[in-house]
């Protein structure tokens, strides 16, 4: 509803500046016999605004109903004002033509004013203190985390594997070491798993790493090869950008990891997730350039514009997807069965369907904010953020969790049709990234935060 009332702002200031348009519709009125029927559907507007704003109790702290109250207001009074006093209702627009230019500069100017406000917010309310990592009456909190970014589950579905975040620009510093870390789905205990270094066998020969070397995982997915192992490939960011591969090892009752390889990326770009193909190759998300400022991360926010695309690696070198550019490419997540592969586009707000065997893209979904995406039996799990980029944001990053609201959305995996959402607001989490289906809870990551966080599906 943002992006409708940004749009239908734009165009009311476009018009009032047209002045063959502007006049065309106000002789149209002016002429007119009787307004009265005008004032009658204006009247009616209003209570039909008023209803959809008030049918959240919290409508006051959403941008969109707030606006949509307002309206209602403003059009219930013109009714009347029309119904009323329709004389002078056209002597004021009398007024307006014989001063056009003075009266449509400014209009024009404030309705521009208010488009932007309207898309750079969208929660109003006040942000929750969540410093403390406690569990409350809507989510129950696992602490001990740093930016639980991505997770799977292990292949006994007794743990999650979760990759931490250290960071990246323009929200942080690439430099920063995280790793992987298990948690225990019964005692939600949590360990930093074992690792051990093997042969490069799943990498490039151009890619090597030194035991004890850092890492700064993002975007992970796990494959069960050919050969019955399973192995598990990470973004990371860090000391370059790289695939790093490692096998996932069942080591009595927990498991470890062995680094298996690696496959290095361009150095000026950011990576962001990645899907593997059941022969070992795998589509990844580029993001956008490590370059970026946040003034320009926010611009590029703000229009929409295409910042990355999908690549696809099949076993040598990289390759462009067809068609899969848009606004900041996140989460990925392969249908191979189907030949679909699912892409969440941050920026652009959406999550589409592209059929890899047409090359184009056969279903899209507006989802604002959205980042990974969990396939699970016939449903696709996505996360939403219920705010925008002028939301506090910034200040949020400075913060150890941000309790702005978020919804937890579970589509039909044929035709992305909702299904299933949760939402989410003043809880004791937030800035979520992915959600994880197990049985009947589902677990929730932050690319910004200490904890995860799940809750029970029914």
């Amino acid at each position: 509803m943002n992006y409708f009332y940004f749009f239908l702002l734009l165009f009311l200031a476009a018009i009032l500046l047209v002045k063959p348009i502007a006049f065309r519709i106000l002789n149209a009125i002016n002429d007119a016999e009787s307004l009265k029927t005008i004032g009658y559907i204006t009247l009616l507007l209003g209570p039909i605004c008023l209803a959809f704003s008030l049918q959240n109790a919290y409508w006051y702290e959403t941008m969109w109903r707030l606006v949509t109250f307002i309206l209602g207001i403003l059009l219930i009074l013109r009714g009347l004002f029309i119904i009323f006093f329709e004389e002078t209702f056209k002597k004021v627009l009398h007024l307006y033509q014989n001063n056009y230019w003075k009266f449509s500069i400014p209009f024009a100017t404030m309705l521009v004013y208010l488009a932007l406000i309207i898309i750079s917010r969208d929660y109003l309310g006040p942000i929750k203190d969540i410093e403390e990592c406690i569990s409350d009456d809507y989510v129950n909190v696992v602490c001990n985390f740093h930016n639980p970014e991505d997770m799977v589950v292990t292949p006994d579905e007794k743990f999650i594997l979760v990759s931490e975040l250290g960071g990246i620009s323009p929200f942080g510093d690439h430099n920063v070491a995280t790793f992987f870390r298990l948690m225990d789905l019964e005692s939600k205990k949590t360990m930093i798993p074992n690792i051990s270094y093997g042969e490069a066998e799943w990498g490039t020969e151009d890619c090597s790493r030194f035991s004890g070397e850092k890492f700064n995982l993002h975007g992970i997915d796990i494959l069960e090869r050919a050969d019955g192992r399973f192995q598990i490939g990470a973004v990371n960011h860090f000391p370059r950008e790289s695939i790093e591969m490692f096998e996932l090892l069942n080591i009595g009752n927990s498991w470890a990891v062995k680094w298996k390889g690696c496959i290095p990326s361009d150095p000026d770009i950011y990576l962001n997730d990645i899907t593997f193909k059941k022969d070992g190759t795998f589509y990844t998300t580029y993001m956008f350039d490590r370059s970026i400022t946040w003034n320009k991360w926010l611009l590029a926010a703000l229009l929409k514009v295409s910042t990355g695309h999908v690549k696809y690696w099949d076993g040598t070198s990289y390759s462009v997807l067809k068609k899969s550019k848009g606004g900041q490419p996140n989460g990925i997540a392969l249908d191979e069965e189907n030949n679909l592969l699912y892409i969440a586009y941050n920026q652009s707000d959406e999550i589409r369907a592209y059929d890899l065997i047409k090359q184009k893209n056969v279903k899209s979904r507006f989802v604002q904010g959205i980042d990974n995406i969990t396939l699970s039996k016939d449903s696709v799990w996505v996360t939403e953020f219920n705010s925008q980029v002028g939301d506090d944001s910034v200040n949020c990053l400075e913060l150890v969790a941000c309790s702005l609201p978020f919804s937890i959305i579970e589509l039909n995996k044929k035709d992305l049709i909702k299904k299933n959402t949760y939402s989410f607001s003043k809880v004791n989490f937030g800035l979520p990234t992915v959600a994880l289906p197990v049985e009947k809870e589902v677990y929730i990551g932050s690319f910004h935060s200490d904890r995860i966080a799940y809750f029970l599906t029914n």
